[in-house]
């Protein structure tokens, strides 16, 4: 197992750095542009450039937005960081395939290691691999508020920030575990990446378009994004627990589902 996760690591060196780098900076940049924003004065302005099917959608939730605080929380559920998250995610998950494409499957299995294990030690990467990401994000907006001395500012609390990194993990999480399905029954990996990479950028754009499209709403709830309201979150009425609770539980039926796949699969 350990020879497993070292290889699986190794191979994704330069993904994890790629991502680690760009949510560190992408945190840094986020709070640098809040601060000085916030020292021009400019929030006031920057209300009236939202557009109107947001501000009708989203109502008082948002002018929250317009905020110091809302801005640097912005870096938490920026579409470029949600789903650089959801696919780092999936690109450990959908591993499976790539060893089955290329005949790697058979070497691994020929020793006396059960097919689960090929599941769990990309689960378990998938969720590392999050975690990373979201530890940084924090690092990020930390050195950040250090960096361009935001002391007096409305910065985010730890606790608001620890709420939203939680539910972007759940999401991330539900997005992984829904990939590893997909790579128990696939034969090659672009496939399968491809399948989990699309399916996150679809039901992102679902989740957003049902803010100013009522008919779209129907289908929001299919969307873990739905269950990531980060302007709730930070406005204080957002059930975090019941929402953490639904994606946490999607990714166990889909892991479970993946395992039981994979496990009665002619390779």
């Amino acid at each position: 197992m350990i020879a497993l996760l070292r290889r699986s690591i190794a191979q994704a060196r330069y993904v994890l750095i790629g991502s680690a780098v760009l949510l560190t900076g992408f945190q840094l940049v986020i709070v640098g542009q809040a601060a000085e924003i916030q020292r021009s004065q400019s929030f006031g302005r920057i209300a009236e450039l939202l557009p109107g099917f947001l501000q009708r959608g989203l109502g008082s939730r948002a002018m929250l937005l317009a905020t110091f605080k809302g801005t640097v929380a912005f870096g938490y559920f920026h579409p470029v960081v949600c789903l650089l998250v959801a696919v780092v995610a999936m690109y450990f998950t959908t591993e499976p395939a790539h060893e089955v494409e290329a005949g790697l499957v058979d070497l691994e299995l020929a020793r006396s290691l059960p097919r689960w294990r090929l599941l769990a030690r990309s689960l378990t990467l998938s969720h590392l691999a999050a975690i990373g990401g979201i530890v940084l994000m924090a690092l990020g907006t930390s050195l950040g508020g250090a960096l361009f001395d935001t002391a007096g500012m409305d910065m985010p609390e730890f606790s608001l920030r620890g709420r939203l990194l939680v539910n972007l993990l759940g999401v991330a999480s539900c997005f992984g575990a829904f990939a590893l399905l997909v790579a128990s029954l696939s034969k090659r990996w672009a496939t399968a990446f491809t399948t989990g990479a699309l399916t996150a950028v679809v039901t992102y754009l679902v989740d957003f378009l049902s803010i100013g499209w009522r008919p779209m709403r129907v289908l929001n709830w299919l969307s873990p994004f739905h269950y990531y309201p980060a302007l709730s979150v930070i406005a204080g009425d957002a059930p975090v627990a019941r929402n953490v609770a639904i994606l946490f539980a999607a990714a166990a039926a889909f892991a479970a589902a993946a395992f039981w796949q994979f496990q009665r699969r002619d390779l």
